[in-house]
C-alpha cells in the first residue's frame, strides 16, 4: 500500500504533552527536541489518501494537503508498505526518512511503536532500540525494523504490556519536500 498522510505534530498544548514529558527516558533530549526530530506518522491526522495507480484526485490532494501545511506544524508523509514502492511522479519530490512501525492503514488507525514505545516507552528491552535510529528518528533500514517487530512480538507472546492490539507492520517512510 502506498498512503499519504498529513500528520499535525504534537504541540506543548496538547493534552498528551504531560504524559511525554514524564515518559521520557531520554533527560538529554527535551520532548520538543524529539518531536521536531521525529519525522514518523504519530500525530493528529489531518489528511489520509490511498494512492491508486493513476489516481486522477492525487495532486489535488497534495495541493491541498501542501496548503494546510502552511497553517500548522504538520508532515506530508508517504507511507509505504508490503511490496509496493512509492508513486513513480512522485519520487523526486519526496526524500526517505527511514522505517517506522506500527499501525497506519486507514483514517482510524495510526499508532507507530517507535514513538509510544522506543522513544516514550516503558520497557528497556525496546527503548534500547533509540540508539539504533537515525536523524529522523526512524529505523534506518529494514533489517533493523524486522529484528524490532520480532522482539517486540515475542515481548507480547511472553505476556509483557507492549502494544499489540494489532499487528505490527513495516512502513517505510518518504517525507514531502515539493
Amino acid at each position: 500500500m502506498h498512503d499519504i498522510v498529513l500528520i499535525e505534530k504534537y504541540s506543548p498544548s496538547s493534552d498528551l504533552w504531560e504524559n511525554l514529558i514524564k515518559y521520557n527516558p531520554s533527560p538529554e533530549l527535551s520532548v520538543e527536541d524529539i518531536i521536531n526530530d521525529y519525522q514518523g506518522f504519530e500525530g493528529e491526522l489531518v489528511e489520509f489518501f490511498r494512492v491508486k495507480h493513476r489516481s486522477s484526485k492525487l495532486n489535488d490532494f497534495i495541493s491541498h494537503s501542501l496548503e494546510l501545511q502552511k497553517l500548522s506544524k504538520c508532515l506530508l508523509l508517504h507511507i509505504i508498505s508490503g511490496e509496493s514502492i512509492i508513486h513513480p511522479s512522485l519520487e523526486e519530490k519526496a526524500m526517505f526518512m527511514g522505517f517506522d512501525i506500527g499501525a497506519c492503514d486507514n483514517e482510524r488507525t495510526i499508532y507507530s511503536s517507535i514513538f509510544n514505545e522506543v522513544l516514550f516507552g516503558g520497557f528497556q528491552e525496546l527503548i534500547n532500540y533509540k540508539k539504533l535510529l537515525n536523524k529522523s528518528l526512524l529505523f534506518p533500514d529494514k533489517i533493523t525494523a524486522t529484528n524490532y517487530v520480532q522482539i517486540h512480538n515475542e515481548m507480547s507472546s511472553k505476556g509483557k504490556n507492549v502494544e499489540d492490539c494489532f499487528e505490527m507492520t513495516i512502513y517505510e517512510i518518504w517525507k514531502h519536500i515539493e
